[in-house]
């Protein structure tokens, strides 16, 4: 006698069916995911590893060839993940893994020494996994030698480099003030106040180191202006003073095809503009004229009226004082002059 199954019957018998071919096909989906995830482990360029509490569970074969050390060997009770840091960074490496445990996941560098003894350094990212009594650390150690070896010999080339730039720089600022002994010291004292000016601003490092290098030849152009109208002892005639009106141009002529690290050339073109456009050589306005160039301006003129020169004695500070904060925000950056005004209101530089 045939068995006749209900309809609710023969609906959970086909879920159930269903239900164990999902199963099987996501059983065969993990397998063949586990499977593609073990490949690109093996086959990672970056060393990875697993420890457990009782030692290494798991090296990739880029850990073996990092450390030089086997699969076998690093699973021998023996062997733990202190034999292969370097012993000056032991105590990093301890202090990273006891902020893991909070932070969960950490990056830092540190030295290794292999099985053949040759230090590397190396770049790692370790987490916590596992349960908190079974906790495990799994790292990635990224080999980053060559990488750093290549930074230190850049920043030696670097060294060498600005080295060089200086010694540049010191030689033209000799040559000139040998040809102009009145002025003598006057480009250093203008860097001196320049470069205060802009620590007191809170300016950049790189912005003050540039504007060291253009203060100490921002008067280089008149090694092509005649001795005699550089120490003539009166005033000059127009077109005296149109010839010295040419130094900056003939300083960015003279230095635009050094390569500097920062922008000297222009600094010197444009440190006898005036934010009006009343300066020279190209009669620029306000933000046309670089930062740099707008300090340096205060500076030249503060030192200059401060000193002796040739046609006329020292005018003093009080005089110097009164031109850059009459001409505040015509003449002159308003942001520089405040800089300028607290740096001798607090004595921070000597004009003479």
């Amino acid at each position: 006698m045939a068995t006749f199954l209900s309809p609710l019957r023969i609906g959970t018998l086909y879920t159930t069916i269903e239900m164990a071919l999902y199963t099987h096909k996501m059983g065969n989906m993990l397998k063949e995911s586990d499977e593609r995830f073990h490949r690109l482990i093996e086959n990672a360029h970056d060393a990875i590893y697993i420890i457990a509490p009782y030692g290494f569970q798991y090296a990739n074969p880029a850990f073996e060839k990092l450390t030089g050390w086997k699969k076998e060997e690093l699973r021998n009770s023996k062997f733990n993940f202190w034999n292969i840091v370097h012993p000056d960074d032991k105590k990093l490496v301890m202090e990273k893994a006891k902020k893991r445990g909070k932070e969960e996941q950490s990056s830092y560098e540190f030295r290794i020494i292999p099985k053949d003894g040759e230090e590397r350094i190396v770049e790692a990212n370790t987490v916590n996994i596992g349960k908190k009594r079974e906790a495990k650390e799994m790292g990635i150690l990224r080999d980053i030698t060559e990488r750093k070896k290549a930074e230190k010999e850049e920043k030696k080339c670097s060294q060498r480099l600005k080295n060089t730039f200086v010694e540049t720089i010191n030689a033209l600022v000799s040559a000139l003030e040998r040809r102009d002994p009145y002025t003598a010291g006057h480009q250093k004292r203008v860097t001196n106040i320049a470069c205060m000016l802009a620590e007191e601003m809170g300016l950049s490092s790189e912005l003050i180191d540039g504007l060291r290098f253009a203060g100490l030849v921002h008067d280089v152009g008149k090694i092509q202006i005649p001795t005699e109208i550089l120490i003539k002892p009166d005033h000059l005639s127009d077109i005296e003073f149109v010839m010295i009106k040419m130094h900056p141009q003939i300083g960015y002529d003279i230095l635009k095809a050094i390569d500097f690290p920062f922008p000297v050339a222009p600094i010197i073109l444009q440190h006898h503009e005036r934010l009006d456009g009343s300066g020279y050589p190209a009669c620029l306005r306000g933000e046309e004229i670089m930062l740099e160039a707008r300090i340096l301006a205060v500076a030249d003129v503060v030192e200059a009226m401060s000193s002796h020169r040739p046609y006329r004695p020292a005018l003093g500070t009080d005089k110097a004082i009164e031109e850059i904060s009459q001409n505040k925000g015509v003449l002159y950056d308003p942001k520089v002059v405040d800089a300028c005004l607290n740096v001798l209101s607090n004595n921070k530089v000597k004009l003479v």
